[in-house]
């Protein structure tokens, strides 16, 4: 298969600092000039790519803190995107496979492989194939244990008050002034944003509304 060249660029968003630079060490002991921007932080990812830059190939962990692949596969989708993904898990249970696809993205590869494995998927996606193993190609993820399943939710659930309090708060709203517009106490916004900012996986108010722009709640 003909080697790509330098032109090709690839985002790995992944934040396991390790596999990231075994990933790196791969790439250069494979004579490939590939040309890698790395993001450990996936809603950082999704601000780089709504800003206009390009890739031709984005690699994307299953499970990370924040946002995860699936939602950030919808996110993509939401920003029609036409760049192509492959997701990567170390997941012992069945990977979501269906929903993998149906969110777009071009193939898999369980990070126990062989680095072969993997290089061989980025030269098959990038020249506009699929690369899905048999092993997991049939895979029910509905089958998959619940507790693994529930990490693996598109977007965050958040009820109605929830959405009301992150549009306030998309709109530059204060605590006093989402209270008074709602009618409620301000202890009770705040028990609302605890629960918005674990639902988002934030920490911040300006990460919160950032985040749920890009998931399109905002």
């Amino acid at each position: 298969m003909a080697p790509m060249t330098a032109s090709h660029r690839i985002a790995l968003v992944d934040d396991h600092r390790l596999f990231a630079e075994g990933f790196k060490v791969m790439l250069s002991q494979a004579g490939r000039a590939y040309v890698v921007t790395e993001f450990d932080d996936p809603v950082a990812f999704l601000e780089t790519f709504s800003s206009g830059a390009r890739f031709d190939l984005v690699i994307v962990d299953l499970v990370m803190r924040g946002m995860n692949g699936l939602a950030l596969l919808s996110a993509l989708r939401g920003l029609r995107a036409t760049t192509r993904v492959l997701i990567l898990s170390g997941i012992t249970s069945e990977p979501p496979i269906a929903d993998i696809k149906r969110l777009g993205a071009s193939g898999f590869v369980h990070k126990s492989d062989n680095m072969d494995i993997l290089l061989e998927a980025i030269e098959q996606i990038v020249s506009g194939r699929s690369y899905f193993p048999d092993l997991t190609t049939d895979s029910d993820p509905e089958s998959a244990p619940e507790d693994d399943w529930t990490a693996f939710e598109e977007v965050p659930k958040l009820g109605p008050r929830q959405l009301e309090v992150l549009h306030l708060m998309g709109q530059g709203a204060t605590n006093k002034a989402i209270a008074e517009s709602l009618d409620i106490s301000e202890n009770t916004v705040k028990s609302h944003m605890r629960a918005i900012f674990d639902a988002m996986g934030v920490r911040t108010r300006t990460a919160c509304v950032r985040k749920g722009q890009l998931l399109g709640f905002l």
